[in-house]
């Protein structure tokens, strides 16, 4: 094939197939700006517990309002423990709640929605009137992970999800073995005349450490989905 006749060729695809133009700035500054920026992890460091005002400071004030509400209505809970507790970093600082040696549920701050978590065994989840949750609740149920013995449900607390949180923690409560008494203090033992040591001369017995034993960590929650908030429904009986 002649020279003149490939130069002629690859002309006519130069012209027929124009060079795209590079992106100004500006166009590249926009495109970056309608990408979602995913929510950083709140309070991920493990030496930095965040003091409950920075806790709320995250918080919109409606959804604040919900959270100390859902508090004090577990703080009222006879036998309730609750601290702070670190899940590692990719979860971060949340609040946990304990009834006696068992788990009863968390809250934590995940991309930037307050969500409780609780996870219900069959027990529980019998005791659940599933027909006086919301939408809210009820796409919780459906969306629950785990097994089947044990369904984890994450409800967002921002909306009705709050008043739905409170109903599946008193299903699971009523479920829940009652906390063991603190055991009484034991005696002091009687000196002799001297005000020596008792009258078997032994100095007297230390306090038994099994009362100070630390109660076991339950495994962290796993990262819940972001649902999406319904309109609550009034309750309906059984």
């Amino acid at each position: 094939m002649a020279a003149g006749t490939t130069s002629k060729k690859a002309a006519a695809k130069a012209v027929g197939k124009p060079a795209k133009a590079p992106k100004s700035a500006t166009e590249k500054v926009a495109s970056k700006a309608t990408a979602p920026a995913r929510a950083r992890v709140p309070f991920p460091k493990k030496n930095q517990p965040p003091s409950e005002a920075e806790f709320v400071a995250r918080l919109p004030l409606a959804t604040g309002k919900k959270f100390e509400n859902v508090r004090t209505f577990l703080k009222k809970q006879s036998g309730v423990i609750e601290d702070l507790y670190f899940y590692g970093p990719k979860t971060g600082w949340a609040y946990r709640y304990r009834h006696g040696g068992s788990s009863l549920g968390t809250i934590m701050i995940h991309e930037d929605r307050l969500v409780g978590i609780v996870a219900l065994d069959a027990a529980a989840l019998g005791e659940v009137d599933f027909t006086s949750l919301s939408d809210v609740g009820e796409r919780a149920r459906r969306l629950a992970h785990g097994s089947p013995s044990l369904s984890w449900l994450d409800l967002p607390l921002d909306g009705p999800g709050a008043s739905d949180f409170k109903v599946l923690l008193k299903a699971k409560l009523r479920t829940l073995p009652q906390p063991a008494p603190a055991p009484d203090a034991a005696p002091a033992p009687a000196a002799d005349a001297g005000g020596g040591p008792n009258a078997a001369g032994s100095p007297p017995p230390r306090a038994s450490s099994a009362a100070a034993a630390v109660l076991p960590a339950p495994p962290p929650p796993p990262s819940p989905p972001a649902p999406a908030t319904g309109r609550g429904r009034k309750a309906s009986g059984r």
